[in-house]
């Protein structure tokens, strides 16, 4: 037999050994006729003493729709998004927002009342650093469509302020790992606790990242079929819809 018909021989014989695959089982929820467009997708804040909640839920984790609260949680990202928004330099909890940008570089055309500052962000004076380093008038926003790993709870995550300095960090981490491990971001999972930032005004809750590890063969299938059925909601659509919309558009008390 030469070497080439012994080759093929024994690729043959591996393939045959391979184990089959089989298809997912189809799963009855119970909530029949019940699909990702129906659905409100809850905020995660950072509750600050702003927000007037329960006094014994500043500094937690709080999820705005079932009013859960946590000390830590084990989260994973199933899509990330950046945005501007812009408020009146004076601000009250009520103030729409004068302009914002959905995708990071062009101006919403979905603000009442109110018209695009620039034709885009990059041109935009108020999308600037100041030349002693001052923070743009028109804030950056990262957007994450997360999981809570231990609830299974899809929630959207949005930072802005303080926040973006540790969440830049974790962001940078799971990059680069997923960028080594050949991996999407949502087999990956990272802890969230909170921590204190005394201020002039006032103590600011941030929140704090740590304990990236790579998910169970079976959490990371789980998490597949999550981003497939979520994957094109957009944290645009459901501002409107949750009581805890305002907290997350604040200017000062969201971090």
């Amino acid at each position: 037999m030469s070497k080439k018909e012994t080759e093929n021989k024994e690729l043959a014989t591996t393939e045959e050994t391979l184990p089959s695959i089989s298809p997912r089982p189809s799963f009855d929820d119970g909530l029949g006729e019940i699909g990702a467009d129906d659905l409100i997708i809850p905020r995660l804040i950072v509750s600050q003493d702003q927000h007037k909640l329960s006094p014994e839920l500043t500094g937690r984790l709080y999820c705005d729709v079932t009013g859960d609260a946590k000390d830590k949680m084990k989260m994973v990202i199933i899509k990330f998004t950046k945005s501007r928004v812009l408020f009146p330099e004076k601000y009250k909890k009520d103030n729409d927002p004068l302009c914002r940008s959905h995708n990071f570089t062009m101006p919403a055309d979905d603000i009442d009342g109110a018209s695009p500052m620039s034709e885009n962000c990059t041109s935009c004076e108020y999308a600037k650093w100041g030349k002693d380093n001052t923070p743009p008038s028109c804030q950056e926003c990262w957007n994450m469509l997360v999981v809570d790993l231990d609830a299974y709870m899809p929630m959207w995550f949005t930072v802005k302020s303080k926040a973006l300095k540790p969440t830049r960090k974790i962001i940078s981490a799971l990059k680069m790992r997923t960028g080594a491990k050949r991996l999407p971001v949502w087999n990956l999972s990272f802890d969230v606790a909170v921590d204190v930032s005394p201020g002039d005004s006032g103590d600011a809750y941030i929140p704090v990242f740590s304990g990236l590890a790579e998910l169970s063969d079976d959490d990371k299938e789980n998490m597949q079929i999550i981003h497939d059925q979520l994957v094109n909601e957009d944290v645009k659509d459901i501002a409107a819809d949750n009581a805890g919309s305002s907290s997350v558009e604040g200017k000062e008390d969201d971090f």
